[in-house]
């Protein structure tokens, strides 16, 4: 019996699941099983909130309906919660408890005992508060516990005819900001809005970091700089035009979680 096979076992013997689902790559896999599973019993359940792009909620919205999984929206609107506002080290570890209760009370209210998550056995090998706020809050990682790693869950999505096997990484839009630097309305539409137009111009792997002074970092994937470099023109005046003062181009190329390296002493 294969780990996918052990992990459709374990779902069956939870009888009726909510899976928070964000229409990535992992929690897509994980509805996609749990609705083979549970069937009706089984519900999709998104956060949506205004640090999630757009075009996300969208996605998710067409994922579920194409896995026939039932599925519920909670809006949140987490730029008025202090840690948005503050932005400390801790942020995503306070952000996911607010989400955590949130959903436990929803799953509570509509007669549910489990919930589950997409967290996979390679996310602890990165700085992931998140994963320490969520066990604490007694979510289910079955991708853990069954020690699935990010390349198997892509393989097993293609195997399964998901879309989202060869998605590109998506964090909430929190991730833009350093520590430190708060959040508010204007500043995440900024960032959404140059994402999506350097998206527009074919870029896959794309993060528009927000420093201070309204400076825009774009990150995007190595092999396309030298794309980038030709539409560098382009790209500032449509950045400037959505608002920011400085746009710079950061020569490293795109890295998921580069602002956690600014957090001296974590521990993984």
């Amino acid at each position: 019996m294969d780990k996918l096979q052990r992990i459709s076992e374990a779902i069956k013997s939870k009888k009726k699941l909510v899976v928070m689902f964000s229409g990535g790559v992992d929690s897509t896999l994980l509805a996609k099983l749990a609705r083979e599973v549970l069937e009706k019993n089984a519900v999709a359940l998104t956060i949506d909130s205004p640090v999630i792009p757009r075009k996300e909620i969208e996605e998710a919205k067409n994922l579920a309906n194409l896995i026939g999984i039932r599925h519920e929206f909670i809006e949140l609107n987490e730029l008025k919660s202090r840690h948005l506002i503050e932005n400390p080290p801790d942020r995503c570890y306070l952000c996911r408890k607010l989400r955590d209760n949130i959903v436990k009370n929803w799953a509570r209210e509509n007669g549910f005992d489990v919930i589950a998550d997409g967290l996979n056995f390679s996310d602890l090998q990165d700085y992931r508060p998140g994963v320490k706020a969520s066990t604490e809050d007694g979510i289910w990682h079955p991708f853990i516990d069954f020690e699935v790693t990010k390349e198997e869950i892509r393989e097993y999505s293609r195997k399964l005819g998901l879309p989202t096997w060869n998605k590109p990484a998506m964090a909430c839009l929190c991730s833009r900001f350093p520590y430190g630097f708060g959040l508010n309305e204007e500043r995440v539409r900024m960032v959404e809005k140059a994402e999506n137009f350097l998206r527009e111009l074919g870029f896959r792997e794309v993060r528009v970091r927000f420093f201070p002074y309204k400076t825009a970092v774009v990150e995007v994937g190595r092999d396309e700089m030298e794309l980038l470099m030709g539409k560098r023109t382009e790209i500032v005046l449509a950045l400037q035009k959505i608002g920011f003062s400085f746009v710079t181009l950061d020569l490293e190329g795109f890295a998921s979680g580069k602002l956690n390296r600014t957090i001296e002493g974590m521990s993984k």
